[in-house]
């Protein structure tokens, strides 16, 4: 039986995990997690990805939405654990955390952070 153009699969190498994908797959063959994981600005939009493989809900609180984790849930990519979520934010610098099941957490593979008042870090984004 032929595996589907879009089936990935994950495999452990030396200390991480890689991704392996057949043509036409949104991810890139060989990808690690930390090489699609992370915020990045694509033309005038906002991409949020995150690897949470336990995970029943991944949802974004920021400035830009005025902390409310429930106004950007993040979309499952598939069964291998990538959350996706892609916004249009005005030129600026935010601040935002991931919420994992419930719980805040800031964004993993998103190095650029600050301290907040309640002792742990927020991410940042700078949209340009």
């Amino acid at each position: 039986m032929k595996a589907p153009k879009s089936m990935k699969s994950w495999s452990k190498t030396k200390s991480e995990t890689t991704i392996s994908s057949t043509q036409n797959s949104p991810v890139t063959v060989g990808s690690k997690p930390s090489e699609l994981c992370g915020v990045r600005q694509i033309g005038k939009e906002v991409v949020f990805v995150t690897f949470c493989p336990d995970a029943n809900t991944v949802q974004i609180a920021g400035e830009f939405n005025n902390w409310q984790p429930d106004k950007n849930p993040m979309k499952k990519i598939g069964n291998e654990g990538l959350w996706q979520l892609k916004m249009r934010l005005n030129p600026g610098t935010y601040r935002y955390r991931l919420v994992v099941d419930g719980n805040w957490q800031q964004d993993p593979f998103n190095n650029n952070a600050e301290p907040n008042p309640y002792g742990q870090f927020n991410s940042v984004v700078i949209v340009k």
